[in-house]
């Protein structure tokens, strides 16, 4: 565990000190301290659109950040021949691992933090404290999809290069995020056999990012969701589940790989 730790630890620092993820960083605090300028309709539809730009803002930033950070967290130490010098301490291979993706989700934490609190200022101060209580549901449920997303990253770094790495694990997300087309796919009365077994496939094998998406609810209040606190349990066991999977798998194949 302490060498998890110490991994974790160099990670955060290292992925903080990256100059591409605090540029997608600053420009997304950019448009979220800026977003209330964009807004000159009634108060009500600000503050929707205020609501909608600044959570799709972070989302945005954090898928991002997500994948430029994960792409390189295994590569970038097997190039630079760091590996062996960690590797040849009493550290397993699936602990480097698991420390890489905690690093991974902890540095997203923060950004996702940083954003946040910007956002929810902002949002208090165009509208009401109350009103900007429920967007902490929308980071919490990002928090969960980006945990996903980076798992996903690390999963595809033991085996593919970063820039495949770069488009799959975008591909991946894009098609998650796209469940009602999937489902539509593999249930439309219409479809062949070849294309219900596609969209089967893409929608029970690729993890279900659009699950996480509550924008609507927090954006217009009068949404409501069925048994909400058994939505969110849902998919945060979901979420924590896929990620298992996918760094056992991960850890196995990088178990194997000569490096």
């Amino acid at each position: 565990m302490t060498a998890v730790l110490a991994i974790a630890y160099n990670t955060v620092r290292e992925a903080l000190s990256r100059r591409v993820v605090l540029l997608f960083l600053f420009g997304a605090l950019v448009l979220i301290v800026l977003s209330p300028l964009f807004s000159f309709l009634s108060p009500r539809e600000e503050l929707t659109l205020l609501k909608s730009l600044g959570l799709g803002v972070i989302q945005l930033a954090s898928m991002f950040i997500c994948i430029v950070m994960g792409i390189s967290l295994i590569p970038a130490e097997i190039e630079r021949r760091t590996i062996y010098t960690v590797l040849s301490k009493p550290v397993q291979r699936y602990e480097f691992v698991l420390g890489k993706f905690l690093g991974g989700i902890l540095t997203m934490l923060f950004n996702i933090l940083f954003m946040g609190i910007v956002f929810f200022v902002v949002v208090a101060w165009r509208g009401t404290p109350k009103q900007a209580l429920d967007l902490w549901k929308g980071f919490l449920m990002i928090f969960f999809q980006m945990s996903i997303l980076v798992s996903l990253a690390i999963f595809f770094s033991v085996f593919l290069t970063p820039f495949v790495n770069f488009f799959m694990s975008l591909g991946v997300y894009i098609i998650g995020t796209l469940s009602s087309v999937t489902e539509s796919l593999m249930k439309g009365e219409n479809r062949t056999i070849i294309q219900k077994g596609i969209g089967a496939v893409l929608h029970y094998l690729l993890p279900n990012f659009g699950n996480f998406n509550i924008q609507n609810k927090i954006i217009h209040p009068e949404t409501r969701i069925i048994n909400e606190g058994v939505y969110y349990i849902q998919n945060i066991g979901y979420a924590i589940l896929y990620i298992a999977v996918l760094l056992i798998i991960a850890v196995i194949i990088f178990d194997r790989r000569e490096v």
